[in-house]
């Protein structure tokens, strides 16, 4: 992977790295098209609507030296690239070895329902991933990890800002007759992703929830 990477950061490439600005509020995206844009993309933009990030994407297969320098500095240029490396596309870790190459941060996301085996190619096993085996799971995730990154609301201990709002949450729930995840964020002025992050966990232990999707309450069990 390293190899790879180091390759592309030869001069096969005429990005000038000087002139690529690194944007904080920026987060390069890699993912098989194999899943669904418009199902895949809709929760990245949700939780990047409640930490005022935005994700971006190559949006084109690797075909020619033009997109893989645009790759190039979208990576180079974005706080931290997320790496979905579910079937193990070819493109996927292609990039994610231009990161590594590259010296950036990546974290990898995987959904091992997609892959048959189960197993990861030789040089990502042992690597830290995020799995997610649903787009409401993937949400979570996301919301999680970008809360320990950059919490919207930084307490003095990051790993503590969704805590505080599982809390505030269960408040809410035994004051109520049930309340709906948008009710919840509203009460508590928190962005809808990250209030489904806090208490979804807490399904089946603490809280029970009736009806789905949008109308679905949720109850102290």
């Amino acid at each position: 992977m390293t190899n790879v990477g180091e390759s592309i950061k030869g001069s096969a490439l005429t990005v000038d790295l000087s002139k690529v600005t690194k944007d904080q509020r920026q987060i390069f995206v890699a993912y098989p098209y194999s899943l669904p844009k418009r199902d895949y993309r809709p929760v990245f933009s949700k939780v990047g609507e409640a930490f005022s990030v935005s994700f971006v994407y190559a949006d084109e297969k690797i075909t020619t030296l033009h997109v893989l320098q645009k790759i190039y500095s979208m990576i180079k240029g974005s706080a931290f690239g997320i790496y979905d490396i579910s079937g193990w596309n070819p493109n996927v870790t292609l990039e994610l070895g231009m990161a590594y190459g590259l010296g950036e941060q990546a974290y990898l996301l995987a959904n091992p329902s997609m892959h048959p085996t189960g197993e990861a190619p030789a040089d990502l096993r042992g690597l830290d991933r995020i799995e997610y085996r649903s787009y409401a799971e993937l949400s979570d995730r996301l919301a999680r990890l970008l809360t320990s990154i950059m919490p919207p609301e930084p307490p003095a201990d990051p790993n503590e800002y969704l805590r505080d709002v599982e809390e505030k949450a269960m408040v809410l729930l035994r004051q109520s007759n049930g309340l709906k995840v948008k009710e919840i964020a509203e009460a508590l002025g928190v962005a809808v992703p990250i209030v489904q992050a806090a208490i979804r966990p807490l399904v089946g232990e603490k809280l029970r929830v009736e009806g789905a999707t949008r109308a679905a309450r949720y109850f102290v069990a």
